[in-house]
Order: C-alpha cells, then sequence, then structure tokens
C-alpha cells in the first residue's frame, strides 16, 4: 500500500513539472519583435523631426556668397531669410564693415560716410550721388521727406550735429532701426536709429527717385 502510494506521489510530481515546463515554453518571459518590420507591414511611416530648410525652395539657386549674406544680415537684423533680396546693397555694406573711420576721403585703409555713400548707390542701385552729406541731401535723385515710420530699406537718414552745418552726417537705413553709420572710435558699424544721438540730430530722410517711384506703380 506504501508503496503504490509513493509510486503515485512519484507519477504526480513528474506530471506536475512536465505541465509546468510546457506553459512556460509555450509562452516567454520575454516577447521579441522587429519595430520596423512591423512598420513596414502596416504602412507607417517612419517619424523624422519636422525641421524647415534654412531657406525656401526658390532660394536653392543662390550663390555660396548670397546665402552667407541672406544668413547673417537676417539675423542682425532681426528678420526672416527670405525678406533679404538686395544681395549687391550688402554685399557691399558687408565687405567694408569694420573699415576704420576717415575725416575725408574713401579708400582701402579707411573710409568717410560721404563718399562711402555714393559709391554704395553707384554699385547697388546704379545712381550717381554727390560725396557729401550736404551735397546728398541737395540732390536731385533724393526725394526728402521727414516721416521715420515711412523708412524703408535703402532710405538715407541726414543729421544736424553742428551748428554752423545744415546737414553734417548721413547714415544708411537698414530694417527694424537698424543702420549703418560710420563711427569715429569704431569705424564702419550698423548701429540702433533709437540711440539718443541720433533722435536728437535727425533732420530729414531721403530716397532715390526711381525707387519711390517703383514703390507707386
Amino acid at each position: 500500500m506504501r508503496k503504490n502510494i509513493f509510486v503515485l506521489s512519484v507519477l504526480m510530481f513528474f506530471l506536475l513539472f512536465s505541465c509546468q515546463k510546457k506553459f512556460y515554453n509555450e509562452v516567454p518571459f520575454k516577447i521579441t519583435y522587429n519595430q520596423q518590420e512591423i512598420m513596414a507591414k502596416l504602412g507607417i511611416l517612419p517619424n523624422t523631426p519636422n525641421t524647415p530648410n534654412t531657406l525656401p525652395i526658390k532660394d536653392t539657386t543662390l550663390t555660396d556668397r548670397e546665402i552667407y549674406l541672406k544668413e547673417k544680415y537676417s539675423i542682425i537684423l532681426g528678420i526672416k531669410p527670405e525678406e533679404l533680396n538686395n544681395y549687391k546693397f550688402y554685399d557691399f555694406i558687408d565687405r567694408w564693415i569694420g573699415t576704420p573711420y576717415s575725416s575725408k576721403g574713401f579708400t582701402m585703409d579707411s573710409l568717410n560716410i560721404g563718399p562711402f555713400t555714393s559709391a554704395l548707390y553707384e554699385y547697388a542701385f546704379k545712381r550717381n550721388l554727390p560725396s557729401t552729406p550736404l551735397g546728398i541731401f541737395k540732390s536731385p535723385e533724393i526725394n526728402l521727406f521727414t516721416g521715420r515710420e515711412f523708412l524703408k530699406e535703402g532710405d538715407i537718414l541726414f543729421f544736424r550735429n553742428e551748428k554752423d552745418t545744415a546737414i553734417g552726417d548721413i547714415a544708411i537705413y537698414l530694417r527694424n532701426n537698424k543702420i549703418l553709420v560710420s563711427s569715429i572710435s569704431q569705424g564702419l558699424i550698423i548701429s540702433n536709429f533709437n540711440f539718443d544721438y541720433f533722435q536728437l540730430s535727425y533732420v530729414s530722410a531721403g530716397r532715390l527717385y526711381y525707387i519711390d517711384q517703383e514703390n507707386n506703380k
């Protein structure tokens, strides 16, 4: 009797052990799968970051120099890259940024804002302007106005910084109150039109007549 009970116990033990082994073999502890294969079968595209191009598609034909100017000055002026298109204008400016101040003349080593402005407008707009602030102010090529809210890229700003001189200095308006000026201490720089010095000495602004006519068409 005892022998039968012992044999029965042994059989039950092996039966239970074999069932557990079969169960764990059929249901693995960790399921492995190929995520890419599953996504491909379901037609799910990979999740790629949505990073827009730095430049719009229409600008893919630009030269390296034009792309450089667009990226650099859009940051400096706080505008979108696609808003900057006057490459000749900014190309000329960029080549002379940081050039030391000169009381007169325009050379490789120093510049005065009057002859520099004349050279810039000849290069970028094919217009001949005098080489002095007062001469530019009186030029028939320039349409004068005073409203600061109407300022646009390329306008010339006229300042009176001496009592005996009607127009003693000029600056070139860029965008967002950024202006190109020639500083005695820093040379040719981009400054802020809102600085007190400029606001207190400001007389008028001027725009090339042909640009004004194009805008009014």
